[in-house]
């Protein structure tokens, strides 16, 4: 091939990176529709073991109105145990063993209770499996309202989207209410081969499943997405390999109050239920990710800890300027109510901008189909995200209808900013976004999660000022194939076509993996206020740290936009 022809083919390569950087190609399947519960369910294997009510969360059953239903003899000794038990404990109790017809038993008794207990010593029967729709609607609506189930013995498997029960070696899999959503249930369990063999078989069937296994001793809880133990017992989670990843495998206790890492001991099963679906999707990020390309508008990436002086200003400005641009901002917040007024949008008005508004959800069907919703961003010509914690973002708008238009207001030649999370969120590959702590830069589940308004990038921010250097080289190691970027508090990234202008008090910092690394020496550049870097070629266009040092008593005071 001639000099002539190869230079022409990686143009084309080039070229056809470019416009695949702006196809929105991010898929709402590919995320958990519904993230949480609003009440709680706790599992329990043990169904005769009354002392295990002990071990509840005191608040769960404190002057509350618990109704039992369970397969018992009326003389069972168990019955007995827990009526003394919530003698001093529960505003009042009533006791049913189920009945033929127990879809309309539980509508009754649903209607009166805080805490619906439903002890199951075996399998169910055939008349409960011809009901199970009606029953999940009852539960499911029992916990919208913020109320309780506690499932003791076969219920405590059922409770989940499959329920697993082994008698002499041999497993039965059955369908679950699936009100623990997308997980496979395994009461009785112990860290067998054989008992993991049949969680792990029934993982390789349903891969999109959270396998859990519960031992006997203790309760497992979950409240809202988080799981935890209470009691002595254990609880191990499982999700299935693929070709890139092996068995992930995690085992909790009871978290300690002190604990310095509750990662270890408190499971986000968003989190997990995000990671099984990622197994099952092609590599992320791919090999050879598309080229750091805006083909058309502006990106303002600022990483955290105050404004730069005046980028605010600049920022409207290429919105539209006051009177034209059509603000939205999108708060950063795992709330599903965040009041009537933003700060942001307050700061906006003051600065005289004439059409300000912000949205935010946590039901994704609505930021999928609601027009009322979706409306200020059909016409926006600036958006800005919000500080917090960037998993937030991606887990109300990725793939949805929201999240095309938001891509539509930078293909308007708009501009799209954002501080800390709302940093880190514009990249295609997300980092730091793990809903427990925040130390991980790697995520399992979120690192898909990105709104890839820039592709081929990862963003980290706050970095000099929390010494993150070392996270980013682990990143970089992990995937060469990306561009490292970690920016400074009151520091900023301009972001036109592929070149990005450094402003602020700090530095940006690029990890480049294409460049040799040399021990003892740092495998980054740092980039002051004024410089220029091409993103796309990788490389420095202008470095005014090599022309002046700039001076230490002249820093502009940072103007602060709801950071967190």
């Amino acid at each position: 091939m001639s000099r002539t022809a190869f230079f022409f083919v990686i143009c084309l390569g080039w070229l056809s990176q470019l416009a695949h950087a702006q196809v929105f190609d991010e898929k709402f399947e590919h995320w958990p529709a519904k993230l949480k519960i609003n009440g709680q369910i706790v599992l329990g294997s043990s169904w005769n073991n009354a002392d295990c009510l002990k071990d509840l969360p005191q608040n769960l059953l404190k002057d509350k109105h618990i109704v039992f239903v369970h397969d018992l003899p009326a003389d069972a000794s168990l019955l007995e145990a827990c009526d003394k038990f919530l003698e001093e404990q529960s505003e009042s109790k009533t006791f049913e063993t189920v009945a033929e017809d127990f879809e309309c038993q539980l509508q009754k008794l649903l209607e009166k209770c805080d805490v619906f207990c439903w002890i199951a010593s075996q399998s169910f029967p055939e008349t409960l499996r011809q009901q199970q729709a009606k029953i999940h609607d009852l539960l499911a609506k029992h916990l919208e309202g913020g109320g309780t189930i506690i499932a003791l013995g076969h219920s405590a498997a059922m409770m989940g989207q499959f329920a697993i029960a082994v008698h002499n070696d041999q497993a039965r899999i059955e369908r679950g209410l699936n009100l623990v959503y997308d997980t496979a249930i395994l009461s009785d369990y112990e860290d067998s081969p054989a008992l993991r063999g049949h969680l792990l078989s029934m993982l390789a069937v349903h891969p999109r499943s959270v396998g859990i296994g519960l031992r006997k001793e203790g309760l497992l809880v979950l409240d809202g997405r988080k799981m935890f133990m209470r009691g002595t017992g254990e609880a191990t989670f499982l999700l299935m390999a693929n070709e890139r990843q092996p068995i992930r495998v995690q085992t909790i206790v009871e978290l300690h109050p002190q604990s310095p890492r509750p990662e270890l001991d408190l499971i986000d099963l968003t989190e997990w239920r995000r990671d099984a679906i990622d197994r099952t999707l092609e590599p992320f990020p791919p090999e050879n990710p598309s080229i750091p390309h805006v083909e058309n508008g502006t990106l303002v990436i600022v990483g955290g800890g105050g404004m730069p002086s005046g980028l605010m200003e600049r920022f409207i400005e290429l919105a539209g300027g006051k009177e034209h641009a059509r603000m939205v901002y999108i708060p950063c917040e795992e709330r599903d109510d965040v009041g009537k007024k933003q700060s942001t949008v307050e700061a906006w008005k003051k600065m005289g901008v004439k059409h300000t508004t912000f949205i935010h959800t946590k039901d994704r069907d609505k930021a999928n189909g609601d027009e009322e919703f979706l409306e200020p961003l059909r016409h926006a010509t600036g958006i800005w995200f919000g500080g917090g914690r960037q998993w937030n973002f991606a887990d109300s708008y990725y793939g949805t209808t929201a999240h095309k238009l938001m891509k539509e207001v930078l293909r308007r030649g708009g501009v799209i900013g954002g501080s800390s999370a709302g940093a880190s969120i514009q990249a295609r590959y997300l980092a730091r976004a793990t809903p427990i702590g925040n130390f991980r830069i790697r995520a399992p589940g979120y690192e898909r999660g990105g709104l890839g308004f820039l592709s081929g990038v990862a963003i980290d921010q706050h970095f000099s000022q929390r010494k993150r250097q070392q996270d980013m080289t682990e990143l970089m190691t992990h995937y060469p194939q990306l561009l490292g970027i970690g920016i400074d508090e009151a520091t900023a990234l301009i972001v036109q076509k592929s070149i990005a202008d450094i402003v602020g008090r700090g530095k940006v910092h690029f990890y480049d993996r294409h460049l040799p690394v040399f021990p003892g020496r740092p495998d980054y550049i740092a980039l002051p206020d004024g410089s220029c870097y091409d993103l796309a070629a990788r490389e420095i266009l202008k470095d005014t740290s090599i022309w002046f040092a700039p001076p230490l008593k002249a820093e502009k005071p940072a103007v602060a936009y709801d950071q967190h």
